[in-house]
């Protein structure tokens, strides 16, 4: 077990116990400690009231919040950080499946564990006391297993919220969840209704980040999936007749999520997002075979409507757009196509290569006979653009030897200035060599004018 406590959190501890109060770690940080996982969030419970603390800790010198008081907790300023630290309390006539009505404070530490989620967080541990753990915690995080306190079903209702983080942990803990825990889930999935969008984009967020394999699918499996993504069934079981495709909409992109271990969270929402748009655009040919002519930009489109419902922030939704609008673009290993294909995304080379990234998980889950020799290319175009990138071998509009004031006094006006400093662009995109005054002025005599 790792149970090194930084020192300002240990005089946190030392002022109440100074002061004849109880104070426990608990919750989170005890469940890392017992998983020898490094922690950086210290919660606390104590016996003592906020109105107490306060008074102690301002003796003291700390800078407390006191905005979750009438709850019960305070935040007390140490080392830059924010520790919390909530009396023992009992909570009781909880509104809209989600939050208290009301709450009493106890002298009990073991009724204050009683109202917890999850027995792995219902554990109180002191440096010199040891633990507390009335509900077998510490067994259950030796096997490995995510399990309710008490009545699963009541733990539900209380606060649905507890749906999302129970299969959260089972994404990032990689967890099992108990029998009865999971049959009380399923049964209560509709109580998801009661969540806030931001409270569900930050759960999805993170069973994402946990790099659970076949994670959409858990979340099918479990009914969850139209709570956050509504609509998103429509992909499920949709067959894709192509010889490229080997799987149905949905299991090809459970496979490519499978395939973007250690991603950024935005490649992962865009992974989830690329082939919404596929049904919508599908056309069948005479001998049977499926087309998806501009499902990306469809699929973009529906990704943005998606994640402006779930509130996320607009470097975001801008961010899985890109990628998404592109992971349908494909690469030659030729420098010209390459250069073509930086001018994208303004010569970025970070982000040509997510979207490089995201063709390959994309390939990753078809059908292999079909898409190696793709996959080895980009693969090595990934390579070539390293190359490129240290050799500044690339250009931009604005580096164009010729300007829109040399075109006005060839005669072009208007929409055509640009119209031809796009076409310019593109001919040096081809080999910068030829960015040269003298030289676009003589392409454009005899192949524009």
């Amino acid at each position: 077990m790792n149970n090194t406590i930084p020192h300002d959190v240990s005089s946190i501890m030392k002022i109440l116990e100074n002061n004849k109060y109880e104070i426990w770690l608990v919750g989170g940080c005890v469940r890392d400690m017992l998983m020898n996982k490094s922690c950086n969030d210290y919660d606390l419970t104590t016996n003592a009231t906020p109105e107490i603390m306060q008074y102690l800790f301002h003796n003291h010198g700390y800078k407390t919040i006191t905005t979750g008081s009438k709850h019960g907790t305070i935040g007390v300023f140490c080392d830059n950080k924010i520790v919390e630290i909530t009396t023992y309390r009992t909570e009781q006539n909880y509104q809209s499946h989600r939050y208290p009505g009301s709450i009493t404070y106890t002298s009990s530490l073991e009724e204050d564990l009683k109202r917890r989620d999850f027995t792995m967080n219902a554990i109180a541990w002191h440096p010199e006391k040891g633990f507390v753990d009335p509900f077998q915690g510490i067994e259950d995080i030796k096997n490995k297993q995510i399990r309710c306190v008490g009545n699963p079903h009541k733990r539900f209702e209380e606060d649905a919220l507890r749906i999302l983080r129970a299969l959260r942990f089972h994404c990032t803990l990689h967890f099992s969840i108990e029998k009865k825990t999971k049959e009380a889930l399923r049964k209560s999935v509709s109580l998801l209704t009661y969540i806030s969008k931001e409270r569900i984009r930050n759960e999805f967020n993170k069973m994402l980040m946990g790099e659970l394999c076949n994670t959409l699918n858990m979340l099918k499996e479990n009914y969850v999936l139209p709570y956050i993504l509504p609509g998103y069934e429509s992909l499920y079981d949709h067959t894709q007749p192509t010889p490229w495709h080997c799987y149905d909409i949905f299991t090809h992109t459970d496979i490519a999520l499978n395939h973007t271990i250690g991603y950024p969270l935005e490649s992962k929402l865009a992974i989830v997002f690329h082939d919404l748009g596929k049904i919508e655009c599908e056309t069948i040919d005479k001998q049977g075979i499926a087309h998806y002519k501009h499902h990306a930009l469809i699929s973009e489109q529906k990704a943005k409507q998606y994640m402006q419902d779930l509130k996320y922030d607009k470097k975001t939704i801008q961010k899985v757009c890109t990628l998404i609008r592109y992971h349908d673009t494909y690469i030659t290993l030729d420098k010209s196509c390459l250069r073509k294909f930086l001018s994208y995304f303004d010569n970025d080379f970070k982000l040509a290569k997510e979207v490089l990234d995201i063709q390959l998980a994309d390939n990753y889950a078809k059908n292999m006979e079909k898409v190696q020799e793709k996959i080895n290319i980009i693969e090595n175009g990934k390579i070539i653009l390293d190359t490129m990138q240290k050799e500044h071998d690339y250009i931009s509009l604005k580096d164009l030897k010729i300007s829109g004031k040399d075109l006005k006094s060839l005669g072009f006006q208007g929409k055509q200035i640009k119209e031809v400093l796009n076409i310019l662009y593109n001919y040096v995109l081809e080999n910068p060599k030829y960015n040269t005054k003298e030289n676009l002025l003589s392409y454009i005599k005899n192949s524009i004018l």
